[in-house]
């Protein structure tokens, strides 16, 4: 959840609502408000970063009592001016707009630089992404302005100083130099990206700060906005989920021509043809089109009988396929006036089969003298091997990616515990997700049995054994036959076969390479199969 605190009486008064009206609606759009003082701390769900701001909060409350329903469309005037887009390597996107007859008081400038950190918190992670610089127009001087690196020892006026700093000097001295300084410093150009305008002075050192020159102030009346990031789709949200809560505060949208290798279309609309027998299944609710339609509009979204298909508004950056839809018809429809339904079970449960034998195989390695462990089955990408599932987008980096094998995490669990009694014998029993074109996604979920052991003289036969009784235990006969392997020593591994030559995993010892990778000092040989290849066989 997301929290944004909002004057009171300001918003009360925006929204036209008495302070228990305001709670009740604000349940039906997935979010609570606890009042403090005179402002009300709202916690808005992540996936609708449009509701971060009072703005985007009316639209949806005005659907919400049909004040206003269906689309609210925000016209985009063409501007005389552009934003040339050259190369920079670690930041290489960047878009810009202009909202003009913005009326500004202190709690309204409050509010859009709250947005602001809020986008760059959700969807910018920290920054990293995407990065946001808000201008006075009135304040720039060119009607062209270059994205484009300059040196580090490149002067200008940051924010909230009266002096020239080198570009180093606000990264070394200020508060957001040291924080966000090294997210898109270009160490081997020694540059950092830069908004300029063509005559050379600076707007902001994205994702860092501002230049004092472009401050925006309650006197502010039109605002050149810039949003530079490592991912273009990223960098489209944002400033739609900005000028779109701009415009619905009463700005008017401009567009700036991009001249960029990418094409670029600020508030393009995409159309979702909706599944509604997959939308009535979700809800369990049989609503006919015309009550869909209407649930859609009080959420304002259009919605066309005749294609079955809605047109997605720009700032709505969660509605992706038809379960966000199923979603947003049933808090239109009211969560409140959904009947739960009784659970009817006709036999005692138990458990699958699969569970069963990971439970004994438990037990069998715990007899071999192992310790089970628990991993996370998100990983860093950086330690796998092969095909695997990269998160679009990761809260952290240390988590960006899907684990296809226990192999890699076990490694990173030994490299932590080096300090422990020796030998040092784990197994753990765990999914992963490995590549599979038959299945609808093109991956599917594998439980998996890994055990590890990492001692001064760790080799093939010290896990093969452990291994080979455990097998024997379920009534397994296992062979093995020699196989390179990426993770094992060549000639030190091999394949572990069952019933008519069925590989259901590999064993061997670690290669240098990744011992040294993972930081560890000690020779690790590990042992993994898989828990489904062999459930037929016991089952």
């Amino acid at each position: 959840m997301v929290t944004i605190n909002l004057n009171r009486e300001r918003l009360l008064k925006k929204l036209n609502l008495r302070e228990d009206e305001l709670e009740d609606l604000l349940f039906n759009l997935k979010s609570e408000s606890k009042v403090s003082g005179d402002s009300i701390e709202i916690e808005v769900n992540a996936d609708r970063p449009d509701l971060f701001s009072s703005d985007g909060l009316k639209r949806a409350i005005d659907g919400l009592k049909e004040r206003a329903v269906g689309e609210p469309k925000y016209p985009v005037f063409e501007s005389d001016y552009e934003l040339k887009v050259e190369e920079v390597r670690k930041r290489p996107y960047a878009i810009a707009a202009i909202v003009k007859e913005i009326k500004l008081d202190e709690e309204y400038l409050k509010e859009i630089i709250q947005l602001q950190e809020k986008l760059h918190a959700t969807i910018g992670r920290k920054r990293k992404k995407v990065a946001i610089g808000i201008h006075d127009l009135g304040k720039i001087t060119s009607k062209t302005i270059v994205y484009k690196e300059v040196p580090l020892d490149y002067k200008f006026v940051p924010l909230g100083e009266r002096r020239l700093l080198e570009v180093k000097e606000v990264l070394q001295s200020t508060n957001q130099g040291k924080e966000y300084g090294n997210i898109s410093i270009d160490q081997d150009r020694g540059t950092m990206p830069a908004i300029m305008e063509e005559n050379g002075n600076v707007m902001s050192i994205p994702p860092v700060i501002n230049s004092e020159h472009t401050r925006i102030t309650q006197k502010s009346k039109d605002l050149f906005i810039d949003v530079t990031g490592t991912s273009l789709h990223a960098v489209l949200q944002t400033i739609n989920i900005l000028i779109s809560n701009l415009a619905e505060g009463g700005g008017k949208i401009y567009s700036v021509k991009i001249h960029s290798r990418d094409r670029i279309d600020i508030m393009k609309r995409e159309e979702l043809v909706i599944d509604k027998l997959r939308v009535q299944k979700v809800l369990g609710l049989r609503l006919d089109e015309k009550e869909i339609q209407h649930l859609l509009a009080k959420d304002r979204i259009d919605y066309f009988l005749e294609s079955s298909s809605i047109i997605i508004p720009p700032y709505r950056v969660d509605i992706i396929r038809d379960e966000d839809i199923a979603e947003d018809i049933a808090m239109m429809y009211g969560y409140s006036k959904i009947e739960p339904q009784r659970f009817v079970s006709y036999k005692l449960g138990t458990y699958d089969n699969i569970t069963l034998i990971e439970r004994t195989i438990k037990e069998l390695s715990i007899g071999a003298g192992f310790q089970e462990v628990f991993t996370y089955v998100l990983t860093k990408k950086d330690n796998l091997i092969g095909d695997y599932v990269v998160i679009e987008n990761p809260i952290s980096d240390e988590y960006n990616a899907v684990r296809n094998s226990l192999i890699p995490v076990i490694l990173d669990f030994l490299s932590k515990n080096q300090h422990s009694r020796f030998p040092v014998k784990i197994f753990e029993s765990g999914d992963i997700v490995v590549r599979n074109k038959d299945n609808e996604t093109g991956y599917k979920n594998e439980r998996m049995l890994t055990i590890a052991l990492m001692d001064s003289k760790a080799g093939y036969e010290e896990i093969q054994s452990p291994l080979h009784q455990i097998l024997l235990n379920l009534s397994i006969q296992p062979k093995y036959s020699s196989k390179e392997s990426p993770y094992f020593i060549k000639g030190r591994s091999a394949s572990v076969i069952i019933g008519n030559n069925e590989e259901i995993g590999s064993l061997g010892e670690i290669r240098p390479e990744l011992l040294k990778k993972f930081d560890i000092k000690y020779p690790v040989a590990i042992a993994e199969i898989s828990l489904n290849k062999i459930l037929p066989h016991v089952y």
